[in-house]
């Protein structure tokens, strides 16, 4: 009952979810939920990493929970090591929580001692779609990302607006930050009009790089709210010209 989308961008990783929770069994919904945790939640001091769940948010609470167990002792040298603990994660917890376990999480890492000795270097940024383990797996497998990814409900017109936006000559890592938070805000906000289980104030968590490596940064409410009002506007003048596009200039 979620959206989550992530990007890999030129400059770093946006990972953004809408916050709606919805009971159908007392035909509620809740509007506040959080679905993202971040590198200040898992204190973590060798990555700057993002966690973005679907399902319950009970389930993505216990599973941020046992990667902060699980990845206390390690010493994290690059992003797959980091994949690697959520995998531990979702395959625990698929034993005690059974085959009713509802769980996908979106991971974005960036290693600050990734290893640049190979050839090529190891890449210290990833992102990272991990599913539950499947009937008679152990471990959810973490799928690596090249540029973008969509999970939950909401997933699938996700991924339908991002492939009419990006093509193998129009990838996401041609995109700057600004950009793709942007493009991530739109995605969102467009999935939240047409699921009835997404919705909410949308939240977007973004890992970018700086002089020192990379940073994990947040969007501020007002400032997502400034973001959609002015992606109305643009797309209020995208419509008009869509309109023009499907005239038959014969019949006029």
């Amino acid at each position: 009952m979620t959206v989550i989308v992530g990007l890999l961008c030129r400059d770093g990783i946006v990972v953004a979810s809408d916050s709606q929770e919805s009971d159908d069994e007392l035909g509620m919904k809740r509007l506040d939920v959080v679905k993202v945790y971040d590198t200040e939640r898992f204190h973590f001091e060798d990555v700057e990493i993002v966690v973005a769940g679907t399902g319950s948010s009970a389930y993505i609470a216990r599973a941020a929970e046992l990667i902060e167990e699980k990845g206390f002792a390690p010493h994290f040298t690059t992003p797959r090591t980091v994949a690697h603990v959520v995998e531990d994660s979702l395959g625990e917890m698929k034993q005690r929580y059974g085959s009713g376990l509802d769980l996908e999480m979106l991971v974005g890492v960036f290693c600050r001692n990734c290893p640049q000795t190979d050839s090529p270097p190891l890449a210290p940024i990833g992102l990272f779609s991990v599913g539950s383990p499947a009937e008679g797996e152990n471990v959810g497998v973490a799928e690596p990302v090249a540029d973008y990814s969509a999970l939950g409900s909401g997933g699938l017109f996700a991924r339908y607006l991002l492939n009419r936006l990006h093509d193998e000559s129009n990838r996401t890592t041609n995109l700057d930050m600004n950009a793709a938070i942007r493009e991530a805000v739109y995605v969102i906000e467009e999935v939240k009009k047409v699921d009835l289980w997404c919705g909410g104030p949308t939240q977007v968590h973004y890992i970018q790089k700086s002089r020192r490596g990379y940073r994990l940064r947040r969007k501020k409410p007002n400032e997502v709210r400034e973001i959609v009002q002015e992606l109305a506007r643009a797309d209020a003048g995208a419509k008009e010209r869509q309109r023009q596009m499907l005239v038959n200039k014969k019949s006029l």
